[in-house]
């Protein structure tokens, strides 16, 4: 048995790591013709037998195993021979969160007949449960299908590394924002107070300490800049990546974005609510990215809204979707600027209430992001009122 390892470097920064296993074998499964009852399973069993993830050959129409590898006993926790017997079995052993997931997804490929791959857990006695990575290709063409190839494979220690990578990365673009919040409001005031003591000045004499002011305005110029600017060079520099999405908690996900700024509410002086119509709510999401929106829209939000005032995040979870708003009792955005807000450098840029500035950047590139999920978002705002925010996900893809 052989194993690959190496690197792909394409026009873009980052290096994807591949791993390429049976080439061979699966160029065999997609030539044979599934019109042959008579499967030979040679092929199958011989490489079925070493490989360390389940390897199996299921028949659509009958509802039961050709083949299955004894790979099974040791990630899946059952006898190879049970689940011969009684194939639905396996659902039982599946995460009950994530049963109605994989049962729509048994049923599309009942119907369509084509390749999928599909994540989701499976619930291990006396331990943590394992996520599972399945992958299953049709032996055959279109309406001639009935036999599928699959492998499943622990997929738990890339999950468990991409929970770490969420949990940083959210911390990491809350703090910057709350940092900034609380960084600049401060150093504006002492701009201001230089500038009002400048005026207040007797014109002579006083030569020396009006210089002395100037540089104390311009130290405070170029850190309210150099603060914009790392905020908004983030934004962008992140946004650029491709989207790799996956399977997820978006209430989960959202809770560790706002947790910082519920920490922080009394010094930013908003008031953060999170609520949501069930408890999980998954949808195939690239974390990174779409936290990356929730952090600009709760960072516009704040902008925009006064002292004392409330940001909410609702999370609805339908039957094929599921919607985000974040909500606002803030200013309002004019109605001659709701046309062209999503616009790349759109007129609608205006500074937030403590003079932060905007080049119009921010709406185009979440728009961006949100269309990467093949999703939706638009707004509802009246000036003196609030602005609300809404994305929708669509959870059938």
């Amino acid at each position: 048995m052989i194993h690959l390892r190496f690197l792909v470097q394409p026009n873009t920064s980052h290096v994807v790591y591949s791993y390429i296993t049976k080439l061979h074998l699966f160029n065999s499964f997609l030539s044979m013709s599934s019109s042959n009852n008579n499967l030979d399973l040679t092929v199958f069993k011989l490489v079925g037998d070493q490989y360390d993830g389940v390897f199996f050959v299921f028949d659509l129409e009958a509802g039961e195993f050709v083949y299955l590898n004894d790979a099974l006993e040791t990630l899946w926790k059952r006898k190879v021979k049970e689940v011969m017997e009684n194939p639905a079995s396996l659902l039982d052993s599946i995460h009950t969160e994530d049963r109605e997931h994989v049962t729509a997804n048994y049923r599309k490929l009942l119907e369509e007949r084509e390749k999928m791959h599909l994540q989701f857990r499976v619930v291990w006695p006396y331990t943590t449960d394992r996520w599972m990575r399945l992958k299953v290709y049709p032996l055959g063409q279109a309406e001639q299908v009935h036999l599928v190839a699959g492998m499943a494979e622990d997929d738990s220690s890339r999950m468990k590394n991409i929970f770490n990578m969420q949990k940083i990365n959210a911390r990491k673009d809350s703090m910057l924002e709350i940092l900034a919040h609380d960084l600049r409001g401060p150093i504006s005031l002492v701009q201001t107070l230089a500038g009002v003591i400048e005026e207040d000045l007797p014109k002579s004499e006083s030569e020396h300490s009006r210089k002395q002011l100037k540089i104390i305005q311009e130290i405070c110029k170029r850190n309210i800049d150099l603060i914009r600017d790392l905020v908004h060079q983030e934004f962008l520099e992140s946004a650029q990546v491709e989207v790799n999405k996956e399977r997820l908690d978006v209430v989960w996900e959202i809770k560790e974005v706002i947790k910082l700024y519920r920490d922080s509410q009394q010094n930013l002086g908003k008031e953060f609510k999170l609520n949501s119509s069930h408890e999980q709510v998954y949808a195939r999401v690239d974390s990174m990215k779409f936290m990356q929106v929730i952090n600009n829209l709760v960072s516009n939000a704040l902008k925009f809204t006064h002292e004392g005032g409330v940001i909410s995040i609702y999370i609805e979870k339908n039957e094929d979707d599921v919607v985000i708003s974040v909500k606002d009792n803030g200013i309002g955005i004019p109605e001659k600027h709701h046309p062209c807000l999503f616009d790349k450098f759109t007129e609608a840029r205006r500074p937030g209430l403590k003079g932060e500035e905007s080049v119009g950047l921010g709406m185009s590139v979440i728009k961006t992001i949100v269309e990467l999920h093949q999703g939706k978002i638009w707004f509802e705002s009246e000036e003196n009122k609030g602005t609300t925010f809404f994305i929708q996900l669509f959870t059938q893809e």
